[in-house]
């Protein structure tokens, strides 16, 4: 019989008290409770899954197991940030995962029920390159996305379109809750109009009915900026005259383009909007990387969240502000508790589960010394 595997990641904000001298707790010695019920989606108890608690200092609890009802109860909680995570196989491919957030105050006992979803392994982003490598000369521009497809059936990628976030204040939002992320906000009360994402590259092909652009079970999809061999440049970087797809704008004049490999092509074009002129870039602290399925290929009136495949957050900060809608990305990849993504220091940021989602970049993700472009 196979065992079914249950995700859940409970996000606990706890109330942290200053006290001039005092230091942040450094193990899990305090008084707070949390009762974690695991629930499926007829709200059906979830037993016997396997929990474990990480506080903001990075401290892991052991990993418990939930009793016959589903739940298991934390204790002697210091304050702080903390992550529960609860797991339980179906197969190697099929899991249950879901997400909540809950505020603690010191002292307090809370109880919650905490349901998860079906969660079929599948075409994910993998590994986004983005910090650049260790130089003194500002060097970027061997960045990368990478595509992974953790599931048993081929997919395609026609038609699929890359959008960067980027830094703006209203990027990843749904301000007026239609379901779809904005492109333009236009604020009534200033009168201004605002852009809430800054590129967006389409590859060609029917988004529906192509087959055309292929990304096999098990295998991976990297899309960069320039498909070349970075090391020529910057002996630090990477090769990448062999990634399977490359970021185009026939409206950036030194942008270069290897003629054998496809290209997810700008389409911000100016129609709607100031165009975008330069290639698909990242920044190397913080942003949002979306993969949209290109259904809903009319941006500018906003992207459908249905038909976004997969969404991250990263950041360079433990201060962060978290931006995406939390439908799509409840975390921020980039920040462990020991360390943070670094400017020009060569690392990456991976999925540690490849094909698997939690809509929790801070625990889905981790960092990687060196990038790993297409492996």
């Amino acid at each position: 019989m196979k065992a079914r595997i249950y995700f859940i990641t409970i996000i606990l904000s706890v109330i942290v008290f200053n006290y001039c001298g005092l230091k942040k707790p450094t193990e899990f010695e305090g008084n707070g409770t949390l009762h974690v019920q695991v629930v499926d989606d007829e709200q059906i108890a979830v037993p016997y899954a396997l929990v474990q608690l990480t506080s903001s200092l990075g401290i892991q609890g052991t990993i418990e197991t939930t009793d016959s009802s589903g739940t298991f109860t934390f204790t002697n909680l210091a304050s702080s940030e903390y992550i529960v995570s609860a797991w339980k196989d179906v197969d190697e491919t099929i899991c249950y995962l879901g997400s909540e957030k809950i505020s603690v105050s010191s002292g307090q006992e809370i109880s919650i029920t905490a349901p998860v979803r079906l969660n079929t392994s599948g075409l994910k982003i993998n590994e986004i390159y983005y910090a650049g490598p260790i130089n003194n000369e500002f060097y970027f521009f061997d960045q990368f996305v990478e595509l992974y497809n953790g599931g048993q059936d081929t997919v395609y990628l026609d038609g699929s379109i890359i959008i960067r976030g980027g830094n703006y204040v209203l990027a990843g939002h749904d301000t007026d809750n239609d379901g779809d992320l904005d492109y333009f906000y236009f604020d009534e009360v200033s009168g201004e109009e605002h852009r809430c994402f800054v590129y967006a590259f389409q590859l060609d092909g029917d988004p529906i009915n192509g087959r055309e652009y292929t990304v096999a079970p098990g295998e991976y999809a990297v899309v960069d900026g320039d498909a070349i061999d970075h090391r020529d440049i910057i002996p630090t970087s990477i090769d990448l005259s062999n990634a399977g797809y490359e970021f185009y704008n026939p409206y950036f004049f030194r942008d270069p383009n290897n003629p054998d490999i496809p290209d997810y092509l700008n389409i911000i074009t100016g129609e709607y909007g100031k165009e975008t002129t330069v290639d698909f870039m990242i920044s190397v602290a913080s942003d949002i990387i979306l993969l949209v399925s290109g259904e809903d290929s009319e941006y500018w009136d906003g992207i459908d969240i249905d038909t976004i495949i997969d969404g991250i957050e990263y950041s360079s900060s433990k201060t962060h502000i978290h931006q995406l809608d939390e439908r799509i990305d409840k975390g921020s990849a980039g920040i462990e508790p020991d360390r943070v993504m670094t400017k020009y220091s060569g690392m990456s940021i991976q999925r540690i589960r490849p094909g698997f989602d939690t809509n929790n970049s801070t625990v889905d993700f981790m960092i990687l010394d060196h990038p790993t472009p297409g492996y």
